[in-house]
């Protein structure tokens, strides 16, 4: 907020971030929610009713960007992060920096490299984490819920994810066997369905298959196609048995139960890969919500997580790393 307020009009001051107006630029900004803080204003009791005291005469700074505003990274194409910064930490691309030193009269920042980025991952979610918090939302507490928590149960701190990865959808590269361990090349890419052809994105609007058609007579509604147009896309999971199905056999899961939620669940989430090579944010496919015959929690949302990858020819090329479902 900010301006002053007297008795009879309240000014509220908002700007588009730098985010914002990027995608302002690129016609991509849509305003979905709002809300409110008080970050820029004090409270000051008056009387003996703890009643808050007039804000008439008070001047308040205008609202200006600040590196809390982001709370989701941005992916440039390709898996590349957008510039954010958190906590004591800058990520840039793959490369991830923390504090800064001073060399002569200039400050750099001290860029991490190998062990060192893995040693840092859990600090740089909780910045993450602590740029939400650091907005001050006003909210209003539900006086029917004894509780506003997430609390996650305790075996899902932790679980490791195997590299023997059973692909379905590429098959593995060329068998080694070096020093008596076994191992496989890269997967090959070309052989993976590109994202207009998967069927993780069939159900979305513009993965349509719409072949060209002829422009319709006055008195039709529907024009004659121009010719015979082969569907090449995959068929999409029609049920939660379908999601199931197609995946390998006997793959690896983790089960996380919440031992403590709000009223209303609104979750936010948000994956990262920490590697020696750097730092990247996996990307997230909706793969929508499926019946499971359940009275008490009906439907399963279903979520692909992965990389956004280029094949030989140019085209993307989405890989499933794992599959995360919400029950």
């Amino acid at each position: 907020m900010a301006g002053i307020l007297d008795k009879k009009e309240r000014m509220l001051d908002f700007i588009v971030t730098l985010e914002g107006r990027r995608q302002a630029a690129q016609g991509q900004m849509k305003i979905a929610y709002a809300s409110f803080t008080d970050m820029h204003t004090f409270y000051r009791a008056s009387g003996s009713f703890d009643v808050a005291e007039p804000a008439d005469n008070r001047l308040f700074f205008e609202a200006t960007n600040r590196i809390q505003d982001v709370i989701v990274p941005e992916l440039e194409p390709g898996n590349s992060l957008r510039p954010f910064r958190a906590g004591d930490f800058v990520v840039e691309g793959h490369t991830m920096a923390s504090g800064s030193f001073k060399v002569g009269f200039s400050e750099k920042s001290n860029i991490l490299t190998g062990s060192a980025i893995q040693e840092s991952d859990v600090a740089l979610l909780d910045s993450i984490t602590q740029n939400f918090n650091d907005l001050r939302i006003l909210r209003t507490s539900d006086p029917f819920s004894d509780t506003s928590d997430l609390v996650l149960s305790s075996e899902a701190r932790n679980f490791t994810m195997v590299k023997d990865t059973v692909f379905r959808r590429a098959p593995k590269g060329t068998h080694f066997v070096v020093g008596g361990k076994h191992t496989y090349t890269k997967a090959n890419i070309d052989t993976a369905p590109s994202l207009f052809l998967d069927k993780r994105f069939g159900h979305f609007p513009n993965f349509d298959y719409l072949p060209p058609v002829n422009l319709p007579a006055p008195e039709r509604e529907l024009g004659d196609p121009l010719g015979t147009y082969l569907n090449l896309t995959e068929e999409p999971d029609m049920t939660f048995d379908d999601v199931i199905n197609s995946m390998a056999p006997n793959v690896q899961q983790a089960k996380i139960e919440f031992d403590d939620t709000s009223r209303d669940n609104n979750l936010i989430c948000q994956v990262f890969e920490f590697s020696s090579d750097g730092v990247e944010k996996l990307s997230i496919v909706d793969g929508g919500e499926f019946d499971d015959g359940d009275p008490i929690s009906p439907g399963k949302q279903v979520y692909y997580v992965g990389k956004i990858i280029r094949d030989t020819s140019g085209t993307e090329t989405f890989f499933n790393i794992f599959t995360v479902v919400f029950d």
